[in-house]
């Protein structure tokens, strides 16, 4: 008797390729959402750590937060003001900004380009991944959010940070069931995750501060 081949066979081959195949197609995406999932969970802490740093600073400040010119970039004040509070650059830096990045830097999206990104000279300059909604005056070159001056007994539901977002840009730093969001920061401390768009939210809010 001759010894008998253990090899697979070509047809064998290609079913298991194509099992292979199948289960791949089954597991990738299911493995890139609970990435996502993760980065967004992520992203959430450090929001939730930056709304302590903020309340924080209210407390040593009469109740008040830090103003800054504009909603948008750059926001030196804004970090010099919390990073005591915190000692942590990297809660600054959504984990999901890299992926947004490249609409950031476009310039083909209402507002200014940006970068979001967590780098030395980012940080130095105080470009962060970060909206903040107490701000002195409406950039001209974004002008869908109202100035508003908040503070420590502004209502709840203010809006005080959010995840980076231009207007029109097709992509916001996360997603749930195939829809763009973004986490919000809320003056009392509670996050949100918000899909849309972020003005029609926004706009539904009344947060005039409580002091004259």
């Amino acid at each position: 008797m001759g010894k008998r081949s253990w090899g697979f066979t070509l047809i064998e081959l290609l079913v298991v390729n194509a099992i292979i195949a199948i289960l791949a197609a089954i597991l990738f995406p299911a493995f890139a959402r609970a990435r996502e999932m993760a980065k967004k969970t992520k992203c959430l802490s450090y929001l939730r750590q930056l709304g302590m740093a903020n309340l924080m600073y209210a407390q040593d400040w009469d109740g008040r937060f830090i103003v800054e010119p504009t909603q948008n970039n750059p926001h030196p004040g804004l970090c010099r003001a919390l990073y005591p509070y915190t000692s942590n650059r990297t809660i600054f830096y959504c984990p999901s900004a890299a992926a947004c990045e490249q609409y950031a830097q476009s310039p083909d999206y209402q507002g200014p380009p940006e970068s979001i990104i967590d780098t030395d000279e980012n940080w130095a300059q105080g470009y962060i991944s970060y909206r903040y909604f107490c701000f002195l005056v409406t950039d001209a070159r974004n002008t869908n959010f109202r100035p508003q001056i908040i503070d420590a007994a502004s209502p709840a539901d203010c809006w005080l940070m959010s995840d980076w977002f231009r207007q029109k840009s097709p992509y916001f730093p996360h997603q749930y069931e195939h829809r763009y969001g973004l986490n919000v920061l809320h003056v009392d401390t509670h996050i949100r995750f918000v899909m849309g768009r972020p003005q029609d939210t926004y706009l539904k809010t009344s947060c005039q501060t409580s002091r004259s």
